[in-house]
């Protein structure tokens, strides 16, 4: 499973950011056509992201765009004109299905025009009626994860974030949404910059709820990040005993794997095998 422990967030209307998108070494860079752009602006900031998309180095960084929502008269242009040019359509304000399905339609008639292989979306759950919905829209065969806004659900919720105590209930309702169809699940952005020990702690807090990434606002977050989302010596120690008593039991033709008296089970010996692969990457 590809790698999304960072996506990296870039104004669309910002030349000097975007061209340098390939060296943030971030999982994935998110071009943003939408709360980042201000109206006056759409037009320009779609022009220079479709340029950047196609000329642009982005490195080892998949390529998303967020565009965008169905809300606005924007978002069949926006498509059009980066589709071609993207592997990810990030969709804000996703609060249905049906949001989905035609988003899907007019993603398949562009796709169809141009020839190109199926293009993959990341949903962004930002309102209530979409957490509700949220394993409906994790169940469509485009979404490769579920990601969450922490501001625009806060505030549909009507309470300020930073007091917010329901949060990690939201959180809890992300991660079951997207694992229940084997999805990723990723959290929202840490808005603090400067704060890199409260990054880090917020990091592992949600890779232990089962999130496999966070989005990120600034280059110099990823590094701490991704330090947050290795495995502990410990779980790596851990992991390599299991995968050798697999091993072991393989050889000797045994049904049943054990370590130190503790039965292992498929599910455990693979999630072992993960976290080794995740041990190896920087």
């Amino acid at each position: 499973m590809k790698l999304r422990r960072t996506r990296l967030y870039i104004p669309g209307n910002n030349p000097h950011l975007v061209e340098n998108a390939g060296l943030y070494n971030a999982d994935a860079v998110i071009l943003d056509l939408e709360d980042s752009v201000p109206i006056t602006q759409k037009f320009d900031a779609r022009i220079l992201v479709k340029y950047s998309l196609q000329n642009v180095d982005f490195g080892r960084s998949e390529k998303w765009v967020r565009i965008n929502g169905v809300d606005t008269p924007y978002w069949k242009k926006d498509l059009e004109e980066i589709l071609p040019y993207c592997d990810v359509i990030n969709l804000p304000k996703t609060e249905s299905y049906d949001t989905l399905k035609l988003v899907d339609e007019e993603m398949s008639r562009i796709e169809k025009e141009h020839d190109l292989q199926p293009r993959k979306i990341v949903p962004i759950i930002e309102t209530v009626a979409g957490l509700i919905n949220a394993r409906e829209i994790a169940s469509h065969p485009r979404v490769i994860a579920l990601a969450w806004g922490g501001e625009d659900l806060t505030a549909d919720l009507g309470i300020p974030r930073k007091k917010a105590l329901i949060l990690d209930n939201v959180r809890a309702e992300i991660v079951f949404a997207a694992k229940a169809y084997k999805k990723q699940a990723l959290d929202t952005v840490f808005s603090n910059v400067r704060d890199m020990d409260a990054l880090f702690e917020y990091a592992q807090h949600a890779r232990y709820m089962g999130f496999d990434g966070i989005g990120v606002i600034h280059p110099n977050q990823i590094e701490v990040v991704h330090r947050a989302f290795k495995p502990t010596d410990e779980e790596i120690e851990d992991a390599k005993r299991i995968i050798e008593a697999a091993r072991e039991a393989e050889r000797e033709g045994k049904a049943v794997i054990s370590l130190n008296g503790r039965m292992i089970d498929p599910p455990v010996v693979e999630r072992a095998r993960k976290i080794l692969a995740f041990a190896e990457v920087e």
